[in-house]
């Protein structure tokens, strides 16, 4: 498969979150390491398995927003890969204004097969 460029620029950010794989009552905690319009990458020590579909709460500052994402990398007892798949329109909104405001700081390299952890396919 070759390498195509991310659709969104990703911006490092560390953010409160809170996943909940289906059929799972208690929530894993963590923090993203980077964010996008188009997902996360969280680290956690008790990642989750590639394509597992999973509730996600997370914070930017005070507000509260849930995805429905999907894991698309694992690398055992550092982290994991989602892919947003459905983001209610005032959380899109709530997300797009909280990246806007990284801007000054700059995005990570969205051209760059070497940006972020590795993609497992």
């Amino acid at each position: 498969m070759a390498w195509k460029p991310r659709q969104h620029a990703r911006f490092k950010a560390a953010l409160p979150i809170e996943l909940r794989p289906q059929g799972v009552t208690a929530p894993l905690r963590g923090q993203t390491a980077d964010i996008c319009l188009g997902g996360c990458y969280v680290e956690m020590v008790f990642t989750q398995e590639v394509s597992t579909v999973v509730d996600i709460s997370l914070w930017i500052g005070d507000s509260k927003i849930y995805v429905k994402a999907e894991v698309v990398s694992k690398h055992p007892s550092f982290g994991n890969g989602f892919k947003f798949v459905y983001l209610a329109k005032d959380s899109v909104t709530k997300l797009n204004d909280y990246l806007e405001s990284l801007k000054p700081q700059g995005a990570m390299m969205n051209d760059s097969p070497f940006a972020g952890p590795p993609t497992v396919v």
